[in-house]
């Protein structure tokens, strides 16, 4: 068991950010040096809209899940 977990190899990085973040905080400047607020602007708008079409989802998901609960109840009393 102690030979098996010796393999395996765990991928640790020491930076304090990740590589993900750093593409993302390029990307922002490059879009903010190319087209200016209106970038900014415009994601920002794309973050919230995701948000609200997130929860939007989420309480139309819930609502055809009861619905369907519901049809299924009716069915089989009926």
């Amino acid at each position: 068991m102690i030979q098996a977990e010796k393999n395996m190899k765990r991928r640790s990085s020491n930076l304090p950010i990740s590589m993900g973040w750093i593409l993302k905080i390029a990307f922002g400047v490059a879009g903010f040096a190319l087209w200016g607020w209106s970038f900014v602007a415009v994601v920002v708008g794309l973050h919230v809209a995701g948000g609200v079409v997130k929860a939007l989802l989420s309480c139309l998901v819930s609502l055809v899940v009861l619905c369907l609960i519901l049809w299924l109840a009716v069915v089989i009393v009926f």
